[in-house]
């Protein structure tokens, strides 16, 4: 019912985060197809979230549009892709982002640019990467190392890295459970847990299939069924906020 609401071809997400020191996050995320080229297309990803900053609840709306590409073998996926995130503060914030993808060893990138500052507040420009591996003989589990960087304005930089795993529990739900590593003094490391429930559903093994299997990495190699799921990319705009000796949460 939900990809209803967004027609076209492309993966529909609804997710909850899950974090112990905040309320629960909630999020619909739709990609949808422009246009199909020779070796892949031209693609757009839409968001929108709540979140929770300086204890204020607000709306984060995110705008991309992408293109991918295949290799003559089908087993590599390349992609970039360019997004606008708006927040009813009215901070805005851009990104410039680059991927590549196999079956089994997956890999983003994505560097951000303030546009607007909200009142009170400063948006920060950042990086991100991040790189996925399949766990051998669980081909429905992937390992992730999650970096990042903010750019501080009136204050120092913040790096940190997330490490964790995706479990593709069914061909409709998928599990993400991470420890949130920051460097920054009055941010807490935390562990989160996110669960996603996506349409249709996603191809490939899931541990409704089997636990373990037979052969250490997965047989299915062509990423055509790829072309149109999510880009990996930070959705929620992290800021300063002046006067205070606060920032925002780094997810």
């Amino acid at each position: 019912y939900i990809s209803n609401l967004i027609p076209g071809e492309g993966d529909t997400e609804v997710s909850i985060d899950l974090r112990e020191n905040h309320k629960p996050d909630y999020s619909i995320l739709a990609v949808r197809e422009i246009e199909k080229t020779e070796t892949g297309n031209f693609f757009t990803q839409l968001s929108l979230f709540n979140t929770k900053k300086n204890n204020d609840e607000r709306i984060v709306g995110n705008l991309g549009l992408g293109m991918r590409s295949l290799s003559d073998d089908k087993t590599l996926l390349t992609g970039f892709n360019a997004f606008v995130d708006y927040d009813d503060y009215e901070n805005a914030r851009m990104s410039l982002g680059l991927e590549a993808r196999s079956a089994v060893l997956e890999f983003w990138y994505n560097q951000y640019f303030g546009v607007a500052d909200g009142e009170d507040e400063k948006v920060l420009d950042g990086y991100d990467l991040r790189l996925n591996s399949q766990i051998p003989y669980l081909h429905w589990v992937d390992f992730f190392v999650n970096a990042y960087e903010w750019e501080g304005r009136d204050r120092d930089d913040i790096k940190g890295k997330k490490i964790g795993s995706e479990l593709l529990l069914t061909p409709n739900i998928n599990l993400e459970i991470a420890f949130d590593d920051k460097d920054k003094s009055g941010l807490k490391d935390e562990w989160y847990y996110k669960v996603m429930f996506v349409h249709p559903p996603k191809e490939g093994p899931s541990l409704q299939d089997e636990f373990v299997s037979q052969t250490a990495w997965k047989e299915e190699k062509d990423m055509t069924v790829k072309l149109l799921t999510k880009v990996q990319r930070n959705n929620k705009i992290m800021v300063e906020f002046k006067g205070l000796s606060t920032i925002s949460r780094t997810d």
